[in-house]
């Protein structure tokens, strides 16, 4: 349209995956952004190029002083795209801590327990279930249990 692809290089939107479970099982993908509101563009900066990315419907402002934008050194893009790169994916769930659960799979299929402890990062919880009368904590992913309603 304004013929600006030898200036307009590159757009980067760090997003970073959510995988947000469901209390019956299953799970929904999304895309979270890491810096909202912020997009990062490798330009050319020229009168026309810079005309058109500060005159883009919704742009309110670039990083910097005044009208100029500051150049992101190519160690500061690295470390975004790192921080990117370590949050995903990242797991949301509505299981909470006393929830009573079902075991899908693995070794102790079919026995119930008590959720004690949830680690969101890795996706994993621990359950209390007893096994031969003495309450034990079992360590499972989310995929594995299904929440009791």
């Amino acid at each position: 349209m304004f013929n600006l692809e030898k200036y307009i290089l590159d757009c980067f939107v760090p997003l970073h995956d959510v995988v947000t479970l469901k209390k019956g099982g299953g799970s929904v993908k999304n895309k979270k952004n890491v810096f909202p509101g912020y997009i990062l563009i490798k330009m050319i900066v020229t009168n026309e190029s810079w005309y058109v990315v500060r005159n883009t419907p919704n742009v309110t402002g670039f990083l910097g002083a005044g009208t100029t934008p500051v150049p992101v050194t190519e160690a500061e893009l690295l470390r975004i795209q790192g921080m990117v790169d370590e949050k995903n994916a990242e797991y949301k769930t509505p299981i909470k801590i006393g929830d009573y659960a079902t075991i899908l799979s693995g070794s102790f299929q079919g026995s119930e327990g008590k959720v004690i402890e949830i680690n969101e990062k890795k996706a994993t919880l621990k359950l209390t279930i007893n096994l031969l009368g003495r309450d034990t904590p079992v360590e499972l992913e989310f995929g594995q249990i299904k929440i009791k309603h």
